[in-house]
């Protein structure tokens, strides 16, 4: 119960560290004494985020307060002790208002357990995606790791005790993610012999003639999938919750999805602001701080989008997502944590 418990007074980026740790939606804010103030969900935290929020502010702002809770239960609560009308009630609310945990408190609104929807309706959570296949874009020459990888291939670099593929690979199988493709070109046969070896299964090659950049190897796809699919660059290691992103992306209905780390960088240097009319000093700004989102390279794609690519050609991410906006397709942003995320394509 611990870990879904959030004292009133932590910032959002403890916060996204709670949300991706955990199964459950949503964390159960209190303040030091344990007494229920509200719920914060990863929603509210991407929408804070989105609106310009800091991952070093307060959550105050952005919890919801006035949750549903149940209140007064005696004795401690298993999932079988709630049984006929009781029960049903609680499922209904549940799953009407969409809510995952349920804080059970004594008269006084202080948290004593937590009830999980999840194990009212005996939801599996690796059923949703098991149809859902994944393409790793594997046929670049890495160029930001040579000159390494003038000799090793970029998808092969080892991560702790496997390579990048099989650790995405590892991952996304967590999930019942159970087909895979591999997009490839540079060294492509040093790559296929090394995964063949070892006998990755459900991984089909898909072998680009030339290099079609960072969204040209989806054309590949054409006719061999009907569902959403993921797409993600062979060095981009994520802990990632995979149902919750592939909700957003349902959920609002988004031609492409993009995850998207919340960054912070701060310039080394004292920052100059200056009056345009006579060059003369107005303030000194020492190392001023900026937040983005920066594009990590995973995605959620509808299988429509697909013909948007041009067969055989180079073609990139950022030109595919303009062409689906400028048809009228949205394309939404599912921020993380910049500690969930490693970039291995780079020294």
């Amino acid at each position: 119960m611990k870990s879904y418990l959030l004292n009133l007074n932590h910032k959002i980026k403890e916060a996204l560290l709670r949300l991706e740790k955990n199964q459950g939606k949503c964390l159960i804010v209190v303040d030091k004494n344990n007494i229920l103030k509200g719920t914060l969900t990863d929603g509210d935290v991407r929408r804070a985020l989105l609106v310009g929020a800091d991952v070093n502010s307060s959550i105050k702002k952005h919890i919801r307060k006035n949750p549903y809770f149940i209140k007064n239960l005696k004795s401690k609560i298993k999932t079988h002790e709630f049984e006929g009308r009781a029960r049903q009630e609680i499922i209904k609310k549940t799953k009407n208002d969409h809510i995952d945990i349920i804080p059970v408190t004594d008269k006084n609104k202080k948290v004593r357990d937590l009830i999980f929807s999840k194990d009212l309706n005996k939801i599996s959570l690796n059923k949703k995606l098991k149809h859902i296949p994944t393409l790793i874009m594997a046929g670049g020459k890495g160029v930001r790791l040579q000159p390494f990888t003038n000799y090793f291939p970029k998808p092969l670099t080892p991560v702790n005790d496997k390579t990048a593929t099989e650790t995405i690979i590892d991952a996304f199988s967590k999930y019942g993610i159970k087909k895979f493709y591999l997009s490839l070109n540079y060294k492509k046969n040093l790559i296929k012999s090394y995964l063949k070896e070892n006998k990755i299964p459900n991984l089909h090659f898909l072998e680009e003639k030339k290099e079609l950049g960072t969204a040209g190897p989806i054309s590949m796809l054409k006719g061999k999938i009907k569902s959403d699919f993921f797409v993600i660059n062979c060095d981009t290691i994520v802990s990632l919750n995979l149902e919750k992103f592939y909700d957003f992306h349902k959920k609002n209905n988004f031609k492409i999805s993009l995850v998207a780390a919340s960054k912070k960088f701060t310039l080394a240097y004292g920052s100059c602001k200056i009056k345009k009319n006579n060059g003369e000093l107005k303030v000194i700004d020492e190392k001023p701080s900026m937040n983005y989102l920066a594009n990590i390279g995973l995605y959620l794609l509808k299988p429509e989008t697909i013909k948007h690519i041009p067969k055989n050609k180079s073609f990139e991410m950022d030109l595919l997502i303009k062409k689906i906006k400028k048809s009228g397709g949205r394309v939404g942003v599912f921020p993380i944590n910049e500690e969930s995320w490693k970039d291995i394509g780079q020294k």
